[in-house]
């Protein structure tokens, strides 16, 4: 049995491989990453000898193939499903959520949850199997809910019917991280992928609409952007700033599409690889908690701290329900040492600072006094 590798840099046990090191001598070594710093180490037990190499290959090969055999028998025995089985039917599930127009966000989140519970060994065409296995899960109850949702579309697909366990979803409130800790992550990313994270801070929208836009959605002249709507919400166009078009027009303008063909799975990962990595370099495990969609948090959150107008903030994030804004009103109480203090004396100084994103506070003596979260 192979001995767990630790980091030695963080001591963390969680890595991905990160190709082959080939030697002169003809041998191969593993080389891995670790997902918390990004330290690239070798492990010598994964030294192996290049002409013992094939005969391994073809003395396995047999026994394999044999095992995939059983296991089919036994599948289909077990009423299971076996690995190419697996397969097909999420190809299927997928091809079909897409006919039917679902987002891709959905597709892959429910097509993914539905091989999860397939390859922990529930049937998919049995709901008695599939409840047993879904019961027998450490999954919190938000996960849950969405598992039997996913289920419920695919009875949908097949026409199946089922009476579904009880779930009982907990919303709670989106964590919001502080400026400096959004601007860290922006500064340690690549050149498109902070343009991307600068796009998300500035206007609120989400991932899914940013990946999807084009370079005749932009207009340069004017600074604005226009988003067109997921999930079923309003339209919005936007004012950006001028940072932010000098970073979109570093970006190589190679097809009609901004951030595409980077898939946005892609960008998520390298995003969490950033991420981790400066987490344990600054030593602030709250960047852990950063997502995407923390940015769109993050912005509607300022925005009713700012203007203290939910309809304002409604129709920022394009929501069509106020009842999915009313959620950033519980976020505003922040301390005082969570702020930013400046003063002004004249028009021309107070208007730089509305225009920097602080908030007018009071007048004292000549001094107007302003504060903008950190």
């Amino acid at each position: 049995m192979t001995t767990p590798i630790h980091c030695p840099h963080c001591g963390s046990t969680l890595f991905w491989k990160d190709g082959m090191r080939y030697l002169p001598d003809g041998s191969a070594i593993q080389r891995y990453v670790c997902r918390s710093c990004g330290r690239r180490l070798s492990e010598p037990s994964c030294k192996t000898e290049k002409q013992n190499y094939k005969p391994i290959l073809l003395e396995r090969a047999p026994l394999t193939l044999e095992a995939q055999t059983e296991k089919r028998d036994a599948g289909a025995a077990g009423q299971t499903l076996d690995g190419a089985k697996i397969k097909e039917v999420i190809i299927n599930f997928v091809w079909w959520m897409r006919k039917q127009g679902y987002a891709e966000s959905t597709i892959e989140r429910r097509s993914k949850i539905l091989e999860v519970l397939a390859k922990r060994g529930a049937n998919l065409y049995d709901p008695e199997s599939v409840k047993e296995t879904l019961a027998r899960q450490k999954w919190d109850e938000n996960s849950k809910n969405v598992a039997v949702k996913a289920y419920n579309t695919f009875l949908k697909m097949v026409g199946g019917s089922w009476t579904p366990p009880k779930t009982r979803p907990v919303e709670k409130l989106p964590f919001i991280p502080t400026e400096e800790e959004l601007n860290s992550l922006i500064a340690a990313s690549n050149g498109k992928l902070a343009a991307f994270l600068m796009l998300l801070k500035e206007t609120g929208m989400r991932a899914g609409e940013a990946h999807n836009l084009q370079w005749k959605d932009i207009d340069f002249e004017n600074g604005t952007v226009r988003v067109t709507p997921e999930k079923g919400s309003n339209p919005r166009i936007f004012k950006l700033s001028p940072k932010l078009l000098a970073m979109l027009n570093r970006i190589d303008k190679t097809g009609e599409w901004i951030f595409k063909p980077w898939q946005l799975k892609h960008m998520r990962r390298t995003f969490q690889r950033i991420r981790n990595r400066l987490a344990f370099k600054l030593c602030n495990p709250r960047l852990k908690l950063i997502t995407f969609h923390t940015f769109r948090h993050w912005k509607a959150t300022m925005e009713y701290a700012k203007t203290k107008d939910i309809l304002h903030v409604m129709q920022l994030l394009g929501h069509k329900n106020i009842k999915n804004t009313l959620k950033y009103t519980q976020l505003v109480n922040f301390k005082d040492d969570e702020y930013h203090f400046a003063t002004a004396k004249t028009i021309e100084e107070a208007g730089k600072l509305i225009e920097a994103g602080f908030e007018y506070v009071c007048h004292h003596e000549g001094v107007m006094l302003f504060r903008k979260r950190k």
